[in-house]
């Protein structure tokens, strides 16, 4: 891999000089090919923009974009050294002489001093000369993607993202006798930037009878081009004390005897080195210098050439102490099955713990640490291994050996507040096994966090977070390792670090266990380190054992440690756990960091849009079981006795749904090889997950109502008990099963209020052989309560319900909507009751229109690639209608989807609210080529902003989000505003979590989300992942979104919306029963955390003894009270304490207790059982 730094670099640079002689007339000078089949000298041009204006916001635009059109163009161009090519903006890139290294590669960097982190492109230019025409074979390696032509013809494109080790293109092309143009071109994505051309015979063997040439000014043979020398951050230990270490870059145009003289005044006497020969090519010579303390002056001499550099200034070196942290990286699958990774983790530990032993008595700097990236195989270790195998393991985390890191799993987007705060419970585990606090936590691979750790953490002793991030299809936050104190939505906070990759070291090669090449690779880092002003002089850099997930441990790094202490004075490298740096950052520098109260959204939660039906189940789970627990809390309050062991189901399920929720998806091919046995195993050992926990999460329900239902009253008529697992009283939907015995289908029949006797509507929905399905509006059920309905038979027949509804439109006292009959699309919705329009008609697509989309460029979000078709043969009819809503029906052909009839889609215009909904069904063909599927909603609303519900707060995009965070699109947990002074629109997406904000922003890579229009694309499915995610879905998929539009521009009046809408209330039928001896109320709230800006989150029997826990958020950013002696109407609640997310008591036998703004707590709500 050619060098990922910059050779010009104010810190450590002493000098470039390009020897320029006057200009004179062109020259041109032949080279032979060197004996490995390289080309020696190019022309190059660079850099040019990646993001061309004649491509608007163009991923890739640039390599494709001609910039030597008015220049003959690519096919005809022949420069010369110092020739222009002018660009739109004004600016001009000059064609430059440059020599490749003697592996024939060109670093891009290096040349044009160009920024790693910034994307370009770059042109190389040579002519072949051949004796004869012949066929030859050229071996391209590209970083990154390529283009080439020979004479006038492009003879090969390959738009990869790649390193030069990562791939090689084989093209064949004819040359003609004489001169042959080769002109091939490099863009750049970020990281290192290089080309390498390698010539070859037919029969392979590397080409003869074949030069190359270019157009000169500046002669170069036997010269020296140019020469670079810079200091090393190496200060070596040797006999005669420490040397620092310096480095001589030559460009040779082919010299021999080369002498490089040395002299600084602190010194006795001048150094000299003999450098030998330099045949054509770049050449890297390293000598020891005695320290430098003042200008040096150089020379180099040669026997055709000689050059001097005078009153070179040398900075001091900096000091460096490198932590490197060794860990596994826990991909749940990825390299191999899911079920291969939990025992080999488990023998990992083992074998950690084995190390530790082994280096006992190495120096403390190189013996072997560990940090357990994840607290699962640690959880699981302590099960499945002896006592005196766990006291091993406490002996070494007790001398910081090892160190448990917090996080369950390196978790997605797509999981919630509450499961969330689930998989932190191994913490109390460790705490307890081990009396030690866990103060580290890591999320590696992805490239976000949720939010609500930040609240989570802090009060727990969690101090710090680092994030290894992965920047494949993302952009990397900050320009260098950076950390800073991170805040929650209440000013909570934790310590955040951003380092590099968590295989920063194995790209150094430290699992070789060799100091050569790992030397290159940290010297090079920390230039580049230098180079953009990193702050401190220790740095953290993680590795595993071998380059590769779910790695091994390895114990050769400890050696290469302790013999590069022992050469060298510094760098100082120590093995290190994931705490230590950060220790040393709190302790030195806490005072010095940045605070950001931002959130920090995954760039890689796309990729769950691969597998729409599960991510869909997954969502819908984490809704069940909010009411699951809501609904067990509630029986224990109200005096059930709960099995000893309901929380290890409920936690059975909440971890299915974490594994579903967490990054690692299938197998590493499987996009490449989607029927691959690994591909096809994975896939099915992943969705087996969120399938489980649906069984799983539905038996729960069951025992939850098996245990509250003794505590509802019955009647000698049936009746229907409707609750509520929200803290605010609510009237809502609710869908049920009623069979013929209680209410025969034939027979009339009112639902009314058990209480005040007031009849509710009620709409049949479809039927089976035993009974109906029914749509039900209740009204005003209690907050955490519950509310009694009978069902009254009647002796009339019942009269079917019948609507009517003009052809292409529909209207009630809250909305009136028009279709366009071609597209069934909503072209206007006018709100009645607050006079304005919610569709912006100037959009290209109509409201909840459905979207096509393909891509024709390998995945890679060239924008003018995308291709994008709606419905076709709409037709729209009236659908099914009665006292809670009318609707309307469309269908059509859709590309993608098995026609006619490909799609379904249902319109509800509700009648007992402002609401609408949108239902959506299609049945996909499977297509493994790049697709994806949306839904259009481009709101009206002007001076308008977008803003959305997180893990554990609201997201305003390019606001209140770390910078180069995910930008382009969003992962929606309940809700989105659209809001402006006048109102707000809200919009709920219940089983499609991804959307884009303002625009179908693929390819823009926004360094900071800029929504112009307040358009919301929801982003119902894709494929657009290389690797991991799926490659094709299929069959019948059905999703839902609400809408809603409001004066009320409050969080509280969206999160009602979006919460109420998600969580519907729940019920249970009853038929008539017997006398009951205890008269239990016919309505009633069991609690009622009664502050109206406080929003429960969880209500759960308590994981740890008796009780309940409450999980409770503030929102809208206003201090609440909360008077915990009124929570409960019933005498069997006890004391209230305030807990933290593992129920550990922070303030007990709590009256009231305070929320500051957007604050979350965790609420302990004791109960006599006797």
């Amino acid at each position: 891999m050619i060098s990922q730094r910059r050779l010009f670099m104010h810190r450590f640079i002493l000098l470039t000089l390009l020897f320029a002689q006057p200009v004179g007339a062109e020259l041109q000078e032949t080279f032979p090919l060197r004996e490995n089949g390289t080309i020696p000298a190019w022309l190059i041009a660079g850099p040019l923009p990646y993001h061309p204006t004649t491509i608007p916001d163009g991923k890739r635009g640039g390599i494709q974009t001609d910039y030597l059109e008015t220049y003959g163009g690519e096919t005809q161009t022949v420069p010369c050294e110092g020739d222009r090519i002018e660009l739109e903006t004004g600016r001009a890139v000059q064609w430059q002489t440059t020599v490749s290294d003697t592996n024939g590669v060109i670093d891009f960097l290096e040349n044009f001093n160009a920024d790693m982190t910034r994307e370009g492109v770059a042109y190389a230019f040579c002519e072949l000369e051949s004796e004869k025409s012949k066929d030859v074979l050229l071996k391209i390696r590209s970083n990154d993607g390529v283009r080439v032509w020979c004479n006038d013809r492009l003879v090969h494109e390959n738009l990869v993202s790649r390193t030069l080790e990562q791939g090689e293109d084989h093209v064949r092309v004819s040359l003609k006798a004489g001169a042959n143009r080769l002109l091939c071109k490099v863009d750049q994505e970020g990281g290192g930037w290089g080309l390498c051309v390698t010539l070859h015979e037919s029969n392979g063997d590397f080409a003869k009878e074949i030069t190359s040439r270019i157009h000169q000014i500046e002669p170069l043979k036997g010269k020296i081009k140019s020469a670079s020398f810079l200091t090393s951050p190496l200060i070596i230990n040797t006999e005669a004390g420490e040397r620092q270490s310096m480095i001589a870059n030559v460009v040779s145009g082919g010299v021999e005897n080369v002498i490089c003289k040395i002299t600084c005044e602190a010194w006795s006497a001048a150094q000299e080195f003999h450098l030998g020969d330099a045949p054509m090519g770049k050449h890297t010579f390293e000598f020891a210098v005695p320290p430098i303390s003042g200008p040096i002056r150089v020379a180099l001499e040669s026997s055709s050439d000689q050059k001097e550099f005078n009153h070179i200034s040398i900075p001091p070196a900096r000091k460096w102490t490198v932590y490197l942290v060794q860990h596994v990286h826990t991909d749940i699958g990825y390299t191999r099955p899911q079920t291969e990774i939990l025992p080999e983790h488990l023998r990992y530990i083992d074998y950690a713990l084995d190390f530790c032993d082994l280096t006992d008595s190495y120096p403390d700097d190189a013996k072997f640490r560990w940090t357990c990236e994840v607290s699962w195989a640690v959880r699981e270790y302590l099960k499945r291994r002896p006592a005196d195998q766990i006291a091993r393991l406490k002996r070494r985390v007790e001398e910081g050996r090892i160190e448990l890191a917090g996080m369950f799993l390196n978790m997605a987007e797509i999981a919630t507040e509450s499961s969330l705060a689930a998989s932190l419970q191994p913490i109390r585990t460790f705490k307890e096994e081990f009396a030690l606090p866990v103060r580290s936590a890591l999320q590696n691979d992805v490239n976000g966090a949720a939010w609500c750790l930040v609240d989570y953490f802090s009060d727990i002793g969690v101090n710090y977070l680092s994030m290894g991030i992965n920047k494949t299809r993302s952009l990397l936050p900050f320009d260098k390792p950076t950390a800073f104190w991170w805040e929650s939505p209440s000013g909570k906070r934790i310590i955040a670090f951003r380092p590099d990759h968590y295989h920063t070291g194995n790209f150094w090669r430290i699992h070789e266990g060799k100091i050569e090449p790992f030397k290159t690779g940290l010297m090079n880092y920390l230039r580049g380190l230098e180079e953009r002003e990193y702050p401190f002089d220790r740095i953290s850099v993680q590795f595993s054992g071998y380059h590769t997930d779910n790695s091994p441990p390895a114990m050769i790094e400890c050696d290469l440690v302790r013999e590069w202490n022992e050469t060298y004075a510094w760098p100082k490298l120590r093995i290190a756990t994931a705490r230590e740096f950060m220790d040393y950052v709190a302790e030195h520098h806490a005072d010095e960091l940045d605070v950001r109260r931002e959130a920090w959204p995954d760039w890689w939660t796309d990729g769950f849009g691969s597998a729409a039906r599960e991510t869909a189940a997954s969502r819908d789970m984490h809704v069940a079981m909010q009411i699951n627990q809501t609904l067990l809390a509630m029986a224990a309050a109200l005096g059930a006795q709960l099995p000893s062991d309901v929380m290890q189901r409920v936690d059975e399920a909440q971890e299915l749904l974490l594994f579903y929720d967490e990054h690692t998806y299938g197998a590493a091919e499987s996009i490449s090889d989607p029927m691959a046995e690994n591909s096809m195993v994975q896939w099915g050992e992943k969705s087996s997950y969120v399938w489980e926990a649906v069984k799983k999460a539905g038996m729960l329900r069951e025992e939850a109502f098996g245990m509250i239902q003794g505590f509802l009253p019955k009647a000698d008529t049936p009746t229907i008990t409707t609750l509520n697992t929200l803290n605010w009283e609510r009237s809502g939907l609710i869908e049920l099963f009623i069979d013929d015995e209680i209410l025969p289908r034939d027979r009339d029949f009112r639902i009314v209020d058990a209480k005040s006797g007031e009849s509710i509507p009620a709409q049949y929905l479809r039927g089976r052989s035993e009974g109906s399905y029914w749509a039900i509006w209740a009204k005003n059920v209690p907050p955490i309560g519950y509310k009694t309905y009978r069902i009254e038979v009647q002796d009339g027949q019942r009269e079917s319900s019948n609507q009517s509804n003009a052809a292409n439109g529909m209207e009630n006292d809250f909305y009136s909507l028009t279709f366009q009959p071609e597209t069934g699309a909503v072209i206007s919705l006018f709100d009645k009751t607050d006079n304005r329009q919610l569709v912006e008609s100037q959009s290209e697509w109509g409201l909840g229109q459905f979207l096509y989309e393909t891509l024709s460029d390998g995945r890679e979000f060239q924008r003018h690639k995308f291709k994008r078709t709606t419905l076709r043969n709409v037709k729209i009819k009236d659908g099914p209608g009665g006292p809670i809503w009318k609707s309307k029906i469309i269908t059509g052909d859709a590309d993608g989807c098995f026609n006619p009839g490909g799609l379904h889609c249902e319109i509800r215009l509700f009648e007992t609210e402002k609401r609408i909904d949108f239902l959506y069904g299609i049945r996909k063909q499977p297509v493994t080529d790049a697709e994806a599927v949306y839904i259009a909603f481009p709101f009206h609303q002007p001076g308008a902003k977008l803003v959305y519900e997180a893990q554990g707060g609201m997201v305003t995009p390019g606001e209140n989000q770390i910078p180069r965070s995910s930008s382009d699109w969003q992962t929606i947990q309940n809700f989105a505003a659209v809001r402006s002074p006048d109102g707000q629109t809200i919009f709920v997406s219940d089983q499609t979590p991804l959307a884009q904000f303002g625009d179908i922003n693929l390819g823009k890579w926004q360094e900071s989300a800029q929504i112009e229009h307040p358009f919301i694309f929801s982003w119902v499915m894709n494929n657009y992942w290389f690797t991991n995610f799926r490659a094709s879905q299929e069959g019948e998929f059905k999703w839902r979104y609400s809408i809603t539009s409001t004066q009320d521009t409050s969080n509280g009046a969206a999160t009602q919306f979006g919460w109420g809408t998600r969580i519907p209330l729940v019920s249970r039928v009853f038929p008539p029963a017997v006398a009951q001896k205890e008269q239990h109320p016919l309505s009633l709230s069991i609690l009622n955390p009664d502050a109206p800006n406080l929003l429960l989150i969880e209500a759960r029997p308590a994981r740890y003894g008796e009780g309940i826990i409450l999980q409770l958020r503030e929102v809208e950013g206003k201090q609440a009270t909360l008077n915990v002696r009124e929570l409960s109407r019933n005498d069997k609640t006890q004391p209230v304490d305030e807990v933290n997310v593992l129920e550990e008591p922070l303030k007990e036998n709590l009256a009231s207790m305070v929320f500051s703004p957007y604050e979350v707590k965790f609420l302990h709500v004791g109960i006599d059982l006797n």
